[in-house]
């Protein structure tokens, strides 16, 4: 083999190996973004009725179970300089639900923040902006039909529907455990465009206000 070839053919080597190489630290350190369970949870969701999803707590940049004035601090940091480190979940920070971050979701959350402590957080399922998901715990379906049933499901097992608890908090519903989920119970009277809210309280007494809208019903 000429000298010329041999010397293209150990570049071309040298060069594969280094982007197996890359390929594998890039999956590794994907890896190591997901919580350990997080596979396990997707798994479980796949196995639901059609059309569920995870929630992320809204409001909670980082992900840490709570939303303070450290996800204010990044959600001031990123409006400034978009692309801002330290968040985790980007769908948290629109506060107001319109598609895109800005300097009215920090008036929101400030808002939300002048209060105090957020005792009862909202759960939300619109991830369109995108969310890492290391907060992972519930699952819900993200709208309902009048008459038909809306299920919230636990993703981690520390929760159940014998130590938790789901409420009516507003809205044409009720609430019963089924087989390991509350099914929230759509009045067949709901009008479309009613929005329901359900009280989550966890075991640990975290509580969490998840709410959907009731859609038209198909072929209406």
């Amino acid at each position: 083999m000429p000298i010329n070839n041999m010397r293209i053919n150990r570049k071309a080597a040298v060069y594969l190996l280094c982007a197996i190489v890359l390929i594998f630290a890039v999956v590794q350190a994907q890896q190591k973004k997901l919580p350990p369970d997080y596979q396990k949870k997707m798994e479980a969701i796949s196995k639901f009725q059609a059309g569920v999803v995870p929630l992320f707590v809204l409001g909670d940049l980082n992900e840490d179970g709570v939303v303070d004035q450290e996800d204010l601090k990044l959600l001031r940091a990123y409006v400034g300089h978009p692309g801002s480190a330290g968040i985790s979940c980007l769908a948290a920070a629109d506060l107001d639900d319109n598609g895109s971050i800005n300097a009215h979701d920090v008036t929101v959350l400030e808002q939300v923040l002048s209060k105090g402590a957020v005792k009862a957080p909202a759960l939300s399922s619109h991830s369109r902006l995108g969310c890492d998901f290391k907060h992972f715990f519930i699952a819900a379906l993200p709208q309902g039909h009048a008459g038909s049933p809306v299920p919230i499901h636990f993703l981690d097992q520390r929760f159940n529907t014998q130590n938790s608890t789901a409420s009516i908090f507003a809205g044409p519903a009720t609430v019963v455990s089924n087989h390991g989920a509350f099914m929230v119970q759509v009045a067949r009277s709901a009008p479309a465009g009613t929005i329901v809210t359900v009280s989550i309280t966890l075991a640990d007494q975290q509580k969490y206000l998840y709410s959907f809208r009731v859609a038209p019903s198909p072929g209406s």
